[in-house]
């Protein structure tokens, strides 16, 4: 899990990495007093491609590109740095 703020809100960013899918995942939800509301945006990855799988109603563009670049971050920079393959980004 990860937190980060986008315009003075916070969300949390959950890591999902699974040997039972064949896809790992990350969820992004609004964190609030002691617990964490809906999902706002789920992104998926597998070896051939990475998709945004879900995006709520009236997302803004701040919280979508700081959320594209937690995904880079927790997803592909250590697929890159450790040679393992990756879809296209």
């Amino acid at each position: 899990m990860r937190r980060f703020s986008v315009q003075g809100r916070d969300y949390f960013a959950l890591i999902v990495l699974s040997d039972h899918n064949d896809f790992e995942a990350m969820e992004v939800v609004e964190a609030g007093d002691g617990a964490s509301g809906g999902t706002l945006l789920e992104f998926r990855m597998d070896d051939e491609a990475a998709r945004l799988s879900y995006i709520r109603p009236e997302i803004d563009i701040p919280l979508l590109r700081a959320s594209l670049e937690v995904f880079r971050e927790e997803f592909f920079e250590p697929r890159w740095a450790s040679g393992y393959p990756c879809p296209p980004w």
